[in-house]
């Protein structure tokens, strides 16, 4: 028996077995599993010899489904993190820990519609979200790493809300010597390192935005991340200044939230749940 045709048995009497008391145009999980492997096998990176599978698959559904599928996300989630898993394994995929599935509201997405988001994201980043995962559905993980239920997840309060980040009062708009900003007059490349997706973007000076929507230059695939978040663009003077676009969840330099600053080398800026480095070379 196939990998995919062991999934559709498990999850048969789970959540396609719930149909009738879902109401109609219910989501497929078999369906969710592909989108999600098909997303796996399109956003794998290379690298040292290897080929790297993404670890963070984030499902987008519409809200009403959102309320009728809550109780069955921890099951749903766990036995497609475990498919995915095995079909890393079964392609000669790489990945760093194990998968998280996890499912988001999209308002803009009708009922009994979805999408699946893969994303490279670091290790210790997944595991704190898997840990927001298991609050959300009212999971207890024991000692030891396995996890149960603690109670049946309410109705209310469904749908994901972005970790807020770590508390910052707002800075207003920064001001900066323009003559100081650089020891000599060469010029210097400039760069935008994605450290959590292990890419780098470089900056040809005129204004370049950077969200998550595929239309931006710098396109960052993270779901906490606006669509059109912030902007980058260097100076007369040669500056590079950061502003942000009024972002949901704001941009922050070095821990500090910015609505518009002037950046140095090795500046680190986080977006959503993404991390990057301002480097000059």
């Amino acid at each position: 028996m196939g990998l995919l045709s062991k999934f559709e048995g498990k999850m048969e009497d789970t959540v396609e077995g719930a149909a009738d008391r879902m109401g109609a145009a219910p989501l497929s999980p078999v369906q969710i599993a592909k989108k999600a492997e098909k997303q796996m096998r399109r956003e794998k990176m290379v690298g040292a010899g290897k080929q790297y599978a993404p670890t963070l698959y984030t499902v987008l559904v519409n809200a009403d489904d959102d309320r009728r599928l809550l109780g069955y996300y921890p099951t749903l989630a766990g036995e497609t993190e475990t498919y995915l898993s095995a079909k890393a394994a079964e392609q000669g995929l790489v990945m760093d820990g194990q998968p998280l599935v996890r499912f988001i509201v999209d308002d803009d997405l009708r009922h009994g519609k979805f999408d699946v988001i893969a994303e490279m994201v670091a290790s210790p980043l997944v595991e704190q979200l898997r840990q927001e995962e298991y609050a959300r559905y009212g999971i207890v993980r024991p000692q030891g790493g396995a996890v149960r239920a603690a109670a049946p997840v309410p109705a209310a309060g469904y749908g994901y809300q972005a970790p807020a980040p770590a508390a910052a009062s707002v800075a207003p708009a920064e001001s900066y010597e323009e003559d100081d900003y650089y020891e000599d007059d060469e010029p210097r490349q400039a760069y935008i390192y994605d450290i959590t997706n292990d890419r780098a973007f470089t900056l040809p000076g005129q204004a370049e935005t950077i969200g998550r929507e595929s239309k931006n230059d710098i396109v960052i695939p993270d779901i906490n991340v606006s669509r059109v978040h912030a902007e980058i663009r260097q100076d007369e003077s040669g500056a590079w200044i950061l502003t942000d676009l009024g972002s949901t969840n704001g941009t922050f330099v070095n821990g500090r939230q910015i609505k518009s600053t002037a950046l140095h080398d090795a500046d680190r800026i986080i977006m959503g749940t993404t991390n990057l480095e301002f480097q000059l070379i």
